[in-house]
């Protein structure tokens, strides 16, 4: 979709706000005389501070170092940051908010490799308008005022920078997509969040939500040469067992301060990490899979009498399976389940264990030489893995998710039912239910690495330049993928009942599920699935920046770059088919292939008479006794060749060259004083997609490019309305690349007969909008904030999954692909692709309360006590089209979208004494629109809320104690199907977990 200017509702939008705030000061203000100006937290932006008349009392921190003028480099011995405490931190990063133009929030290092919280993302959520997602108990992901993560860019001291993990199907799988993981890090490798919730033309196009800035700590934030280490046990009560969780840090400065080292390291472990489930695994209309299997007598029979699919008759449901007896109950029990072929029902009644075995390492080093006031140069590495081996163990009713031809519904009988009003089968008893028990055992590691040489130098008293190269590589593996099923064929009295827990169902199997010759393990029946995955993320970045006083208090910057990134996943599978699995070696029986699931539902409040342990194959075992990862005979693996695996081989390359120009301003020359940055960003992408096709039997790989650019407006104003009263306005063209697998051309072509294609879209546009930000921010007392926030976004194209009836030639795949077969590109071809369509508006508020206690109506008794409150609504009405031409279409929310959330921390901070408590809580979003399986229109997440508090104690300058606690309230993960039925898709229990440990300064 071609680039639209700013619509003529959006201008009147702006103008109603702005008009008579900031028009005409913004033209009077670049003629200004000056105000000293800092260096930016970029090596590409200069942002000037609040003029001496605004300054904040949150100034008065005394680890917070004046910057310096731009003529001047401050020497190493004026650099320290050094932040003790989170009564301090939190100072810090609230006067770093106050200086900046735009909308920033920012969270501080509570000490010397000590973030605030235990994890990236848990201490981001925090801030106003952002709320996580969890993986295995842990913030994986962020969501920023609405925007997953995929629209938000993440950057390492400066640099963008990658980072994919894996993990189980209801915490999102392997992610392939442009969101960064932040659970990759140990937060102790950090010193900083910065979170830009505006855009300026200086800071790299990317992000529709916010761009997130981390940074490491560097050698000259020291006065003096530095030691910590701290060491931590980690409970949790679902293990029952301690791991344990070290951090170290060392700093130096020598050849007279001239040079500088830092290095750290964390490192921590996890062992059999529990995370129980229990639910439905999504829903089906019950005609989905052929309806249940007919009583004697009923018309039509199910399957049609006489069709000898799989032995079916007038009295068999299929081979050696009878249909129940016509008795009125049997009759009354089908036709309640069957209703008029509408009812829902349970895909995969079922519970599950996962477990997580984790170690997580990270190291950081920092050289810095600083020569003279005039140069600096600074080289950062980063290292950090993740490794993973995590089993998921799960105890189903395989039938009800599975076809005739696969043995399943109607091959089961009914005996009893029942449906409530929502038209949900929420209790049955059936015959000649396959009851499966799988385990999938996976060892996955992510491997991360971060190369950056930045340099600033003062070229004159009025010219200054600074400059990047940097590298930066993610590298997923996922060499063991092993899933392997035992099954319990055609068991009578099989049953399950929500009626009471729609969560938690009450389920009985018809046999003793502990007993591991009830079950069997047989070609046809059972399950043997081997795969493997592989995903590149690499970036190569070279920018520099000028910025050139033209007076004291007006500046123009400008600078360029160049940036390369490249995707590239691989995926391959078991050749043969899944289900094709050999017999057992000789002498070996089932039970020495076998593991026991104990003790399952610990503080779940399961309904009694439900399963707490099951049998379950034991997946190395089997790698083990039939040699599955050998590569050879029945588990020879493939790739391209294969028609299953294809599809995950794919890659991007994006190369883009881009260019600004900005002028920045702080001047006191109108009656209020006013600073602000206005600039114009240019970028020319150059994307080249490359998938898999079949072509004349054999796999074809296919290429394609698609080039565009685009000129990015911005504008951000800031006003002190009084001394201790800010006014911020922003306005910004941004934009957002599509999810990298919607780029690939790879799928499937049916070049005959019914022609059609399923496959990626490599010519879709970028993701774009209208931005608009307004907040009023009043600092009312030192260390203190309440304000208000309110932000328009206009998103002009979004991607969605369509099939449309569209010639060859526009689906942008050579002609090539057509050989050999008897048709012409511009034949009419069904096509299933991710394509461009309207998107929509999002609007949001936010407020944010902030003070250090006491304030002057309050007791002396609550000295040394501190609130930390925010608020966030956001709605959107975003255009989902229904049919090919978009003609019609549903409005719904943004997937990810919590419409309410909200943070509170309430501390006490003595400085020997630190205690505090968070709760984090956010109502409900959807995570896919349609909904998965069949007749569901989203699929979501309920609200939920967390519970963190944590103590440190500080004996002296150098021992310090810390105990913490996380998901107090113990609270769950519960994910739905359908927004009028909200049935249940999972439901699970990760625990709560108590960190405790010492910290010791040399």
């Amino acid at each position: 979709m071609k680039s639209k200017a700013w619509t003529k509702c959006e201008t009147s939008r702006l103008g109603l706000i702005a008009t008579g705030v900031f028009t005409g000061i913004a033209a009077l203000s670049l003629s200004a005389p000056v105000l000293a100006q800092t260096t930016g937290t970029t090596a590409a932006a200069t942002t000037p501070p609040a003029s001496p008349s605004a300054a904040s009392p949150a100034s008065e921190a005394p680890a917070q170092t004046a910057s310096a003028a731009p003529g001047s480099i401050s020497p190493a011995t004026a650099q320290e940051i050094i932040v003790t405490g989170f009564r301090q931190s939190v100072a810090t990063a609230l006067n770093a908010k106050r200086n900046e133009i735009g909308a920033v929030d920012v969270i501080k290092s509570e000490d010397i490799a000590q973030f605030p919280d235990n994890n990236l993302a848990e201490s981001i959520q925090r801030i106003p308008g952002v709320t996580i997602t969890r993986a295995a108990g842990e913030g994986r992901s962020i969501t920023v005022r609405g925007l997953g993560p995929g629209f938000t860019r993440v950057r390492i001291n400066g640099m963008e920078a990658q980072a994919t993990s894996g993990g189980s199907a209801a915490a999102g799988g392997i992610n392939l997509g442009r969101g960064f993981d932040f659970n990759v890090f140990a937060s102790e490798l950090f010193n900083s969040i910065t979170v830009r919730k505006t855009q300026s033309a200086d800071v790299d196009e990317g992000s529709l939500g916010a761009t997130v800035d981390l940074a490491t700590a560097h050698p000259f934030d020291f006065k003096k040469t530095t030691a910590t280490i701290s060491a931590e046990g980690q409970y949790n009560d679902l293990r029952g067992r301690i791991d344990p969780r070290l951090v170290g840090l060392f700093s130096t400065t020598f050849g007279g301060s001239d040079f500088g080292l830092l290095v750290s390291g964390a490192y921590s472990t996890s062992h059999k990490y529990e995370d129980d489930q229990g639910g439905a695994g999504g829903w089906d209309t019950v005609n989905t899979n052929g309806g249940f299997c007919s009583p004697l007598g009923v018309t039509p029979t199910n399957p049609l009498a006489g069709s000898n699919a799989y032995g079916s008759s007038a009295t068999q449901c299929s081979t050696g399976v009878d249909r129940l007896p016509g008795t009125a109950s049997n009759i009354a029990a089908y036709q309640t389940a069957e209703g008029n072929g509408t009812v829902q029902i349970p895909h995969l009644p079922r519970y599950g264990r996962i477990t997580h075995d984790q170690k997580r390492l990270g190291l950081t080093g920092s050289l810095q030489w600083q020569p003279s006031n005039h140069t600096l140069v600074t080289f950062d590495a980063l290292y950090s893995q993740l490794k993973e081996t995590r089993r998921e163990m799960y105890l189903n009713g395989i039938s009800f998710a599975r076809s005739l031809s696969s043995n399943g519904l109607p091959q089961t009988s009914v005996t009893d039912a029942e449906v409530n009003d929502a038209g949900d089968l929420v209790y049955g008893v059936f015959d000649n239910v396959d009851v499966r028990s799988d385990d999938r055992l996976v060892q996955d590691k992510t491997t991360f690495q971060q190369y950056t040489l930045n340099f600033k130098q003062d070229l004159s008293d009025t010219f200054h330049i600074t400059g990047l190269a940097g590298y930066s590589d993610s590298k997923y593996s996922n060499p063991v993928d092993v899933t392997v099923s035992m099954d319990a064929v055609n068991s009578d009295n099989y049953s399950f009942d929500y009626r009471n827990n729609s969560r938690l169902p009450l389920i009985t199997y018809g046999f003793d599920v502990t007993d591991p010759n009830a079950y069997s393990f047989t070609s046809g029946n059972s399950l043997a699935r081997v795969r493997q995955y592989y995903v590149d993320n690499t970036f190569k970045t070279g920018e520099l920046n000028g910025t050139f006083d033209i007076t004291s208090d007006f500046h123009f910057n400008f600078g360029g770059s160049y940036k390369q990134f490249d995707f590239k996943a691989q995926r391959f599978d078991r050749n043969a088919a899944e289900t094709t699995v050999p017999d057992l070696p000789a002498g070996t029986s089932l039970a020495s292939l076998t593991d026991t699931v104990t003790g399952f539902g610990k503080g779940m409040n399961l309904p009694a008479g439900s399963a707490t342990s099951w049998v379950t194959p034991d997946p190395q075992a089997f790698i083990d006794a039939f040699g599955i990862l050998s590569g050879q005979g029945t588990w020879t693996m493939g790739s391209i060749d294969n028609s299953g695996a294809r599809g995950g081989n794919q890659s991007v390359t994006e190369k883009t060259k881009s260019a600004y120009g900005q002028f920045t301003f702080d001047t006191d020359f109108l009656p209020v004083h006013i600073r602000g940055d206005v600039g114009m960003r240019y970028i020319d992408t150059q994307q080249t997609a490359r998938g898999y096709q079949l072509q004349s039997g054999s796999a074809a790989l296919v290429s394609v490019q698609n080039d565009y650019h685009k000129w990015l407006p911005a504008v951000n104003l800031t006003a002190d309305l009084q001394q201790n009263l800010l006014l911020r306005f922003g306005a910004a063209r941004v934009l957002a690349r599509p999810n990298l697998t919607s780029l690939s051309p790879g799928g499937t072509i049916l070049a005959q007969g019914t022609k059609s294609i399923t496959l990626g879209n490599p010519q879709l546009a970028p993701i774009e909008a209208s931005t608009m930000d307004v907040s009023l921010e009043w600092y009312f007392a030192p260390r203190s904030i309440l304000s208000v926030a309110y932000f328009h976004k206009n998103i002009h194209t979004f991607v969605q999954t369509l099939t449309r009836s569209i010639p060859f030639s526009e689906t942008g795949l050579p002609d090539s692909l057509l050989d050999g077969y008897p048709t012409v590109p511009s034949d009419i071809f069904t096509v299933s692709q991710p394509v461009n369509t309207p998107g929509g508006p999002l609007d949001g508020v936010e407020v944010n309360f902030q003070s250090d206690l006491p304030l002057n109506f309050l007791p002396d008794i609550l000295n040394h006590f501190g609130v930390l409150a925010n608020y966030t609504y956001v709605t959107s009405k975003i255009n989902y089209c229904t049919n090919s031409a978009c003609s019609t279409s549903v409005t719904a929310e943004l997937t990810g979208l919590s419409k309410n959330a909200a943070n509170a921390t309430l501390y006490y901070d003595n400085g020997k004494l630190s205690v505090r408590g968070s709760v984090a809580w956010r109502s409900g979003f959807l995570t896919g629109v349609p909904g998965g399986n069949t007749g569901n229109d989203v699929n979501g997440t309920h609200g939920s809320a967390v519970v963190d508090a944590q103590l440190t104690y500080t004996f002296n300058d150098h021992l310090k104690l810390k105990l913490e606690g996380l998901n107090l309230t113990d609270t769950f993960i519960d994910q739905y199907q359908d927004s009028d039925r909200d049935s249940s898709l999972d439901y699970e229990h990760t625990g709560r977990q108590i960190n405790f440990g010492v910290q010791y300064k040399f």
